[in-house]
């Protein structure tokens, strides 16, 4: 009896973790399929040699963010709509580092819990949205300009 029961967790607990796996496969599909859909308007409109990274802003709109590099190695960050009918191209030096976004945060955020530094666009504007935990314990999104890291905009989430 004992060993039924045991073999009817393990297989309850192997059934719940792919369904989970499934679920979350699942959910990430329209994602995936966006930015392949993305990807491949950029491909048709700029030179690429490499993609060095590629992330996913949601903001008042939606945007596929590219790290791409040209044949010459030189290094590019493209801002794709959802829309896909444009894009905003820059190159990387055009704008601070990921190392002077962190600097930023550490100097005048003191953040109890850093989540994320990503790059999107609001109003036209190139930003970084830096998601983190302050020291109240809420949830914070500070939006800082990628040209210059000047303040654009934050609001806190909590109590």
């Amino acid at each position: 009896m004992r060993k039924i029961i045991s073999s009817i967790i393990i297989i309850l607990f192997v059934v719940v973790v792919w369904q989970g796996f499934v679920f979350y496969s699942h959910i990430n599909d329209p994602i995936r399929q966006s930015e392949s859909e993305a990807l491949r308007f950029l491909k048709e409109n700029i030179d690429i040699d490499q993609i060095i990274v590629s992330d996913y802003y949601h903001g008042t709109e939606s945007f596929h963010v590219f790290q791409i590099a040209d044949q010459d190695g030189e290094e590019f960050i493209v801002w794709v709509p959802h829309s896909l009918d444009k894009y905003v191209v820059r190159q990387k030096n055009e704008g601070i580092s990921i190392d002077e976004v962190k600097q930023f945060i550490e100097r005048e955020l003191n953040p109890k819990q850093l989540i994320s530094i990503k790059l999107g666009m609001e109003n036209s504007i190139p930003l970084y949205e830096i998601i983190y935990k302050d020291q109240q314990e809420r949830l914070s999104y500070y939006f800082i300009s990628f040209k210059t890291g000047t303040y654009l905009k934050h609001y806190h989430l909590g109590m």
